[in-house]
């Protein structure tokens, strides 16, 4: 389990790494953004600046909602 924890962690320190870098080494201004929250099994979402990304973010969303409800069956 602990394993799991410091790949999780090295994950996060990846990805914010990764938009740092892709955020100073972009030419362009225009920056597209969408974020959404779980509360419990629910989704809930925060924020986007552009429609096909929130239909993005919410397919993610319901997939994800969709993979903890079978998940819990098998646990």
């Amino acid at each position: 389990m602990v394993n799991l924890l410091y790949v999780g962690i090295l994950l996060v320190f990846i990805g914010v790494s990764l938009v740092f870098i892709s955020a100073i080494a972009s030419e362009k201004s225009s920056i597209k953004s969408a974020g959404g929250i779980f509360i419990g099994p629910i989704p809930v979402f925060g924020y986007f600046s552009d429609k096909r990304l929130l239909y993005l973010l919410f397919g993610i969303a319901i997939a994800i909602f969709i993979l903890g409800l079978v998940l819990r069956r098998f646990i």
